[in-house]
């Protein structure tokens, strides 16, 4: 089946809307950096994944969500490796198990120089209607540093098939912080980048993520980041230089044309539910989160035995719910309410509690009416300013006392769900644990 997503409709508009994400975990080859899960060199497994996945989708016993299916997002791993008809019987299950008809926005992510133009026009015409691309960098030596397959050329040749293909919403993916990377050789790549006009850009700031092979360089000596003054530059950079060229800042390390924001990981950043399928993907409708085993085999012979590929599940006390609304709502720049999300009577009512804190940050944080956000200046203060937050807690009179969400997974450099986490793609976050640590 063909699906036509129309994205003329603004989701924002309609009540009670999340979305699906599909994990394809196979990769050419696994980035010194990435601790997403992946693997490589497995494609010959893919029509195998395929039918497991067919089974969780039919068989998981989910009832269709009492919301609106709006957004797809099919990530990795590198998901521009499937055949066109493998994403076409998935379309059909997800169709007939929950419903598309609302669809709005469906994302898939692509590598350059692996994903022909005639694969991609197929895409295209199964409805796919937006394309994720990492690029990274135009810099041939810090591509090879990461440990990046393609070079420069292959980002402008993929990108040109994607626009001959029908594509007319296109993110690509630029990283900074890499080290050998000059603040002028970042001015370079970001000025690339927007010359090429695509109508999102994703610009993340690299960090050392645990059993990566950059984390074991790092603790071997063997390469140094670069330092935060240097991190803080070129992240100043980004917002002004992207901002001048026309794309909003709308969350901390995501700009956008006007209406291309991503609707998909704006779910994630609200705290919206969405269904998830694959290898190491995460669930959440509302107020439980469920995740599956993070190993393909495992996956896949849970899925053959009839066993459920759910690894574990929890279930979000309201002080949880309130942090993690508070923590992703402040990463955007439309922020967030302190009646609907974070439960407050009344902007009085907030302001009473934590009129201390406002005035602390008065400057960087701003409470408009119902709206809490930051400044323009106060976006480089994010993680500071909401671990404040959490030390004086949810509404006065609030029953539950469990325990605060951990702030680490808050900082700066990462994204999820993202949602957001550095990877090789924009991410989608529901690959994400976010109950525990980044996936």
């Amino acid at each position: 089946m063909a699906l036509h997503p129309d994205s003329r409709r603004d989701s924002r508009t309609a009540a009670g809307t999340g979305g699906v994400y599909i994990h394809i975990p196979f990769c050419k080859t696994k980035c010194m950096y990435c601790d997403f899960y992946s693997v490589a060199n497995r494609e010959s497994a893919m029509d195998r994944l395929v039918d497991c996945l067919l089974t969780e989708i039919r068989d998981a016993g989910i009832s269709p969500p009492s919301w609106q299916i709006d957004t797809l997002f099919i990530g990795g791993g590198t998901p521009s490796l499937l055949a066109p008809h493998h994403l076409e019987q998935l379309l059909t299950a997800l169709d007939q198990a929950f419903g598309l008809s609302e669809l709005v926005e469906f994302t898939l992510e692509a590598n350059p120089g692996e994903a022909p133009e005639d694969k991609l026009r197929a895409f295209r015409e199964l409805g796919v209607n937006r394309l994720s691309m990492g690029f990274q960098s135009f810099d041939p030596g810090l591509l090879k540093f990461l440990g990046r397959l393609h070079d420069p050329a292959a980002c402008f040749k993929t990108y040109a098939a994607a626009r001959r293909a029908g594509f007319d919403n296109i993110n690509a993916d630029l990283m900074f912080n890499i080290p050998g990377q000059s603040l002028e050789g970042w001015r370079g790549d970001l000025t690339t980048l927007a010359d090429l006009e695509p109508e999102h850009i994703s610009a993340y700031s690299l960090t050392v993520e645990k059993g990566t092979e950059l984390f074991r360089m790092v603790a071997a000596s063997e390469v140094t980041l670069p330092d935060e003054d240097q991190d803080y530059r070129m992240y100043a950079l980004t917002r002004e230089l992207l901002s001048r060229r026309g794309y909003v800042p709308y969350e901390v390390s995501n700009y956008a044309r006007e209406g291309r924001a991503c609707q998909h990981n704006l779910h994630y950043w609200r705290i919206e539910p969405y269904l998830s399928f694959g290898p190491s993907a995460h669930s959440f409708d509302g107020f439980q989160r469920r995740w599956n085993v993070r190993n393909l085999d495992a996956y896949m012979d849970r899925i053959a035995t009839g066993r459920s590929p759910v690894a574990g599940d929890e279930e979000l006390s309201p002080n949880q719910l309130y942090h993690e609304k508070l923590a992703f709502g402040l990463r955007l720049k439309e922020g967030l309410s302190v009646t609907e999300s974070l439960g407050y009577a009344s902007p009085g009512a907030f302001a009473r509690q934590h009129g201390q804190l406002l005035n602390k940050w008065e400057g960087w944080l701003v409470l408009q009416g119902d709206r809490l956000q930051m400044t323009e200046t106060g976006v480089f203060l994010t993680d500071t300013i909401t671990a404040d937050f959490f030390t004086e807690g949810p509404p006065e009179g609030s029953s539950d006392t469990g325990p605060h969400w951990d702030q680490r997974k808050i900082s700066l450099e990462q994204n999820s769900r993202s949602q957001a986490n550095v990877q090789g793609q924009e991410r989608s976050v529901a690959q994400l644990p976010t109950h525990a640590t980044t996936d």
